[in-house]
């Protein structure tokens, strides 16, 4: 709860501490707090890490974001049509700011998770997909986007990726995850609606995919 130094006695070469009063907080000690909650910033996640292929046979690795991943991220949204910019972020985006792209890799692994679908192409790393799930106050509901680069489409990845995003969410103990789709965007209608998800109408434009993780 709070440490007491006095006196601490500093000179050019030492400091020290003549008398010292610790007190614990003994709610914290009794109360169920989860692993690393006590830091600042959640270490790395690297149990969200696996490996998989696409249907053609291209191995993938499956894994957290990380802040140096920006330029493949780049890379990945440079890939987009513009259908494929509109589906994921409702607007089409001509370029992506440094400071956007550091928001998007730089995250509190405790607040949100994104999961980046890494191939090889001639022995160069890219990134091929992105799902992403951000948690709501409350720690119960978190939203959920999924997005496929053009060329990789039709391979099974966006199928893995919700997956793998809803199996994440149960993993950090959210009760359900929601995710809002253009009604344009037939395909990830069809597929939420294959894994369970219940279809919400918000207006003509927009659906919300929501899946609850309880059961």
């Amino acid at each position: 709860e709070e440490m007491d130094i006095n006196p601490l006695i500093v000179d050019v070469k030492d400091a020290v501490a003549v008398d010292t009063r610790i007190a614990i907080d003994t709610d914290q000690i009794s109360a169920n707090v989860q692993p690393h909650e006590h830091l600042v910033i959640t270490p790395y996640p690297k149990k969200y890490t696996t490996s998989w292929k696409l249907k053609n046979g291209t191995p993938v690795l499956l894994r957290p974001i990380k802040p140096e991943d920006e330029a493949l991220l780049d890379e990945l949204y440079q890939s987009f049509s513009q259908e494929t910019m509109r589906f994921r972020f409702f607007q089409i985006i001509r370029e992506m700011t440094h400071d956007t792209l550091t928001r998007y890799c730089n995250i509190d692994y405790n607040r949100e998770i994104a999961i980046i679908a890494e191939a090889k192409e001639d022995e160069k790393k890219k990134i091929i997909g992105v799902a992403r799930l951000i948690l709501q106050p409350g720690r119960k509901l978190g939203e959920f986007a999924v997005v496929v680069g053009d060329p990789w489409q039709g391979l099974g990845l966006g199928s893995k990726l919700v997956d793998y995003i809803v199996e994440v969410g149960k993993d950090m103990g959210l009760e359900s995850i929601y995710g809002d789709v253009m009604a344009r965007n037939r395909k990830m209608l069809r597929l939420c609606t294959k894994k369970g998800f219940k279809m919400e109408p918000i207006d003509e434009e927009i659906t919300k995919a929501k899946l609850d993780l309880k059961t």
